[in-house]
């Protein structure tokens, strides 16, 4: 069985399939720094977002929120203007007329006339049925071309430079279709990778990573992000690219002087980060001073935690820096997987989390942790 859906109007995002959950996290956590009332809608296998545009809101989603929104997100791979979807409910097409039924052909609209375009389809998840096809998107996208061209006669085929790209989404859970807008930074944020800058420590987190984890901080542009265990400078770099004002600690002098040097091969248009040589355990900071903590804490066999216990070590800095955070401040946190900490540490700062596990090698298993203080 199956149900379609009216276009509201909108647009509609995939996400990365390497950590569903955290993508959708990261996204709802960017949305939160936006002052606008935003609706947004979830396939059940946190693939698809679906933003729904407010009518008052349609000049500025135009110029200012969909920029800012792919600015930010790295587990997003692009985004596209809703014009049509549909949800499956029970199981996915068996045929191919099956699937092209589900579509709703009256939907596609009187589009800009003599312009040349293209239409690509992307199968996502573990399809069944006629989506297992092995030509099935190069099929579907010939279907969805033909008809564009009967409803616009003066428009042209053109795959490899287009002026308009059309879009189809495929999966168990439904159909999404619409007009390409951008892709995401992602191959900007890989570019910042840890072994390209001029000084390079093996424990280094990938850009991507440390992007996603500064924008689940949910920190505005113009606010402040305290990295206490900057290491190499990485959660510095990726905060000021997106204008944030950040400062970071290091305790190890070698570190602390890399970290500068990387920070000086970047071009930073509003802030710079400020580095501090200091103790993350003895912070001299005012409450309200910083708007989230975003870090890697030193761990593994190229960390150093100068000797103490890692966990003892995390546990006495959210002693610290309990007294300087506001309600709905956040603390984003990467530990290993082993690391039993998230009780304890809502406990101490009075704050809501929640988990999220990252594969990172044969032998590493990251949890990115997101504190949440309790109003």
């Amino acid at each position: 069985m199956r149900k379609q859906k009216e276009p509201e109007g909108g647009y509609f995002f995939l996400l990365s399939g390497e950590n569903p959950e955290l993508a959708v996290y990261e996204f709802k956590s960017i949305i939160s720094t936006l002052d606008s009332p935003i609706e947004l809608r979830v396939s059940p296998d946190n693939r698809v977002i679906v933003l729904l545009a407010n009518i008052s809101l349609d000049e500025s989603f135009n110029s200012d929120i969909i920029p800012y929104l792919m600015k930010r997100v790295t587990l997003v791979h692009f985004c596209a203007v809703l014009l049509y979807q549909t949800e499956y409910l029970g199981k996915p097409p068996e045929t191919f007329y099956e699937l092209i039924s589900s579509f709703d052909i009256s939907r596609i609209q009187e589009l800009t006339p003599n312009q040349s375009f293209s239409v690509i389809s992307k199968r996502i998840g573990e399809p069944k049925g006629i989506l297992c096809q092995l030509n099935l998107t190069q099929e579907f996208s010939r279907y969805l071309g033909t008809q564009i061209l009967k409803k616009n006669p003066s428009k042209r085929v053109n795959l490899e430079n287009p002026k308009e790209q059309f879009v189809t989404v495929l999966s168990n859970q439904g159909l999404w279709f619409g007009q390409f807008v951008s892709y995401s930074l992602r191959s900007e944020v890989r570019s910042r990778r840890a072994r390209l800058r001029p000084f390079f420590h093996p424990s280094s987190m990938n850009p991507i990573l440390q992007r996603t984890m500064v924008n689940l901080g949910a920190v505005r542009a113009d606010e402040w992000l305290l990295d206490p265990f900057c290491g190499t400078g990485g959660a510095l770099i990726e905060a000021a690219q997106l204008g944030i004002k950040s400062v970071g600690i290091e305790i190890d002098r070698k570190i602390i002087w890399g970290a500068y040097q990387n920070l000086k091969k970047y071009e930073f248009f509003n802030y710079s980060p400020h580095l501090v040589f200091g103790d993350a355990t003895q912070l001299c900071l005012k409450k309200g001073m910083v708007s989230a903590i975003v870090t890697d804490p030193p761990y593994g066999t190229a960390a150093s935690t100068r000797g103490f216990d890692l966990k003892d070590l995390l546990l006495t800095f959210f002693q610290e820096i309990r007294s300087i955070l506001r309600p709905n401040n956040r603390v984003v946190m990467a530990v290993p997987s082993d690391v039993d900490i998230e009780g304890q540490a809502a406990h101490i700062l009075n704050a809501t989390y929640k988990t999220f596990f990252q594969y990172v090698h044969r032998s590493l298993t990251r949890k990115i942790i997101v504190f949440i203080i309790i109003k």
